[in-house]
C-alpha cells in the first residue's frame, strides 16, 4: 500500500509543545481537552494574524521540541519495507525543522510532501489512505469515498463517515491499516 501520514498531532505530539508555549504567552492552562477547535487561534482569542505572528516566531521551537506519538516510530519502522510511506504535512514553513526531526527521530519514510491540497496530492500520486487530524481533510476523502484514518482529537469528534476510520493511537491506526491492506488489489 501507499500510505500517507501527517506531521502534527498524528506523527508528532505538537500539541504539547504548542500548549506549553501558547499558554505561556496568552497567561491561560489550556490543556488538551480544551482544544475543540481545529484552529488554535480561535482556542486562545488571538485573530489570524496575531497567531501567524506567534506561530512565525516560535514555530521553529515547536516543531523542534516536539515528541513523536507513542508507538507511531515503531509502526512506521514495521511498515517501511512492505508498504510506501509518504509524510504529508500542510506546514507552511519549518522544511528544514521538519527535515531534521524526522532524522532525529528515524522516521523511515520515502517521500516528504509539504501541500494543503493533501486530497489533490493522494489522488494524482496514487495514496490508497491517509493517516491526519484534520476533520477538514477527514470530510473532503469522506466525501470522496476514499479512505482515510483519523487519529482521535477533541476538535476532530464531529467527523464521521463511511470511509473515516477512527483510531485513539497508533496500536488502532496499524490495525486499520492492517484491515484496509488485505482489501487492496493485489
Amino acid at each position: 500500500m501507499h500510505i500517507g501520514v501527517d506531521l502534527d498531532n498524528t506523527l508528532v505530539d505538537a500539541t504539547t509543545a504548542y500548549l506549553g508555549i501558547y499558554n505561556r504567552l496568552s497567561g491561560h492552562a489550556k490543556t488538551a481537552a480544551d482544544l475543540n477547535d481545529y484552529h488554535l487561534w480561535r482556542v486562545f482569542g488571538w485573530t489570524p494574524d496575531q497567531y501567524r505572528e506567534i506561530y512565525a516566531r516560535h514555530g521553529h521551537t515547536i516543531h523542534a521540541q516536539s515528541e513523536p506519538m507513542p508507538g507511531a516510530v515503531t509502526v512506521m519502522q514495521a511498515w517501511y519495507e512492505q508498504h510506501q510511506i509518504s509524510i504529508i504535512t500542510a506546514r507552511p514553513a519549518f522544511h528544514e525543522v521538519t527535515r531534521a526531526w524526522l532524522d532525529t527521530h528515524q522516521v523511515p519514510h520515502h517521500a516528504l510532501i509539504f501541500t494543503e491540497d493533501k486530497y489533490a496530492h493522494c489522488a494524482s500520486h496514487a495514496v490508497d489512505v491517509l493517516i491526519e487530524d484534520g476533520p477538514h481533510y477527514a470530510e473532503e476523502f469522506a466525501r470522496h469515498n476514499r479512505p482515510i484514518v483519523l487519529l482521535d482529537h477533541p476538535y476532530n469528534r464531529r467527523v464521521t463517515g463511511g470511509s473515516i476510520y477512527r483510531a485513539c493511537d497508533w496500536r488502532e491506526v496499524a490495525h486499520h491499516i492492517e484491515v484496509l491492506g488485505s482489501h487492496a488489489p493485489r
